[in-house]
């Protein structure tokens, strides 16, 4: 369920704080991330699978734009997700994913990028920003943290939602349902040489 390897975001586990990140209503389709890659997902060791002909349906929600900008990788992922209800296949295929528009932290655009993701049973949702075990946290952690407000699309519901981080005993479950889940993780924080957060994305309310 936002990338300097081609790796997926949908990006320790602790007991109890979330601390709140601001923010900023994103309206309508963004553009995509600047981020040269996906964040947080298994690194891919062959070429990103091609979208063949995908009939892309119309823009969610409250949705506008064309998702120009960014990296190619990313665009091909979106298009297809957004093209199949999110689905995507290939090196994905089977992957928990979603799609995080956040404000841009410097801009104020809206910045869409594909992250991998867990649910909570209370309906948040965790990322994890670990940059493909970059020294340095992905553009979109970044963004939400200068603007916490963001728009996620899960399936083919698409919803606002408020980011805060986890920490503590509540990171530290988290972190390890997904490396549990993804033992890539584990490379990650340690190639990493930093914490590696674990965002919770709490829903608002539906895009009409």
């Amino acid at each position: 369920m936002d990338t300097t390897s081609n790796t997926h975001t949908a990006s320790s586990r602790a007991a109890a704080r979330s601390t709140a990140v601001t923010h900023s209503r994103v309206d309508g389709r963004p553009a995509v991330d600047d981020a040269p890659v996906v964040q947080d997902a298994p690194a891919v060791e062959r070429a990103p699978v091609a979208v063949i002909a995908p009939v892309v349906r119309d823009p969610a929600p409250g949705a506008s734009g064309d998702n120009t900008g960014g990296n190619a990788f990313n665009r091909r992922v979106i298009a297809e997700f957004r093209a199949n209800g999110g689905v995507v296949g290939g090196p994905f295929a089977g992957q928990r994913l979603l799609l995080l528009t956040t404000t841009g932290a410097r801009s104020g655009l809206p910045r869409t990028t594909p992250a991998c993701y867990l649910a909570e049973a209370d309906g948040r949702l965790a990322v994890f920003p670990s940059n493909g075990g970059a020294a340095t946290p992905p553009a979109w952690y970044r963004n939400l943290t200068a603007h916490p407000e963001v728009t996620v699309e899960v399936g083919t519901r698409v919803f606002r939602a408020l980011a805060t981080e986890a920490e503590g005993a509540m990171r530290d479950r988290l972190w390890d349902r997904q490396v549990a889940a993804d033992p890539q993780f584990a490379a990650f924080q340690e190639r990493a040489g930093r914490p590696i957060p674990v965002v919770l994305l709490a829903p608002l309310g539906d895009l009409a």
